[in-house]
């Protein structure tokens, strides 16, 4: 059963607090050097699921992922739940926008990886973090404006 419109805005904002988190361990990542802490796999970490280790690059790495999968989780569910609910078409504009900009910085981490940190595009991953929180936390606004019409 979906959710009441009122509450889709939940789990956006949920979603953005992980995508800054995501961000957050990134940056501590890349000052810390652990950039390959999980090796030049992806999607997994050393060739593992989950890597049990108590080195420290691997961990941030590897966290870094989880609040990045989590993050996309939860913004991919309420954009769903947005493009489903009757109204605002804004919301819904918000709602594509994340996903694709979401879903291409997801595709780009992958990238990164795969070339050892390319210096570029190493910067344009920083870039499109700070361009889907921003889009994320614009649909979350706009889910909360929604559901306080409805």
């Amino acid at each position: 059963m979906p959710l009441a419109p009122a509450r889709v805005h939940v789990y956006a904002y949920a979603g953005v607090a992980l995508l800054f988190l995501a961000v957050t361990i990134g940056a501590f990542t890349r000052a810390y050097g652990a950039g390959m802490g999980c090796g030049p796999d992806w999607p997994t970490c050393n060739g593992e699921i989950v890597p049990f280790t108590s080195d420290t690059a691997t961990l941030l790495e590897y966290f870094h992922r989880v609040a990045a999968g989590l993050g996309f989780v939860l913004v991919s569910y309420a954009a769903y739940l947005a493009l489903k609910t009757p109204g605002d078409v804004s919301v819904r504009l918000w709602a594509m926008a994340t996903v694709v900009v979401l879903v291409a910085q997801i595709i780009l981490g992958a990238v990164v990886v795969w070339y050892h940190l390319n210096p570029p595009l190493s910067a344009l991953h920083t870039t499109l973090a700070i361009v889907t929180v921003a889009l994320a936390t614009g649909m979350a606004v706009k889910l909360s404006q929604s559901s306080a019409r409805s």
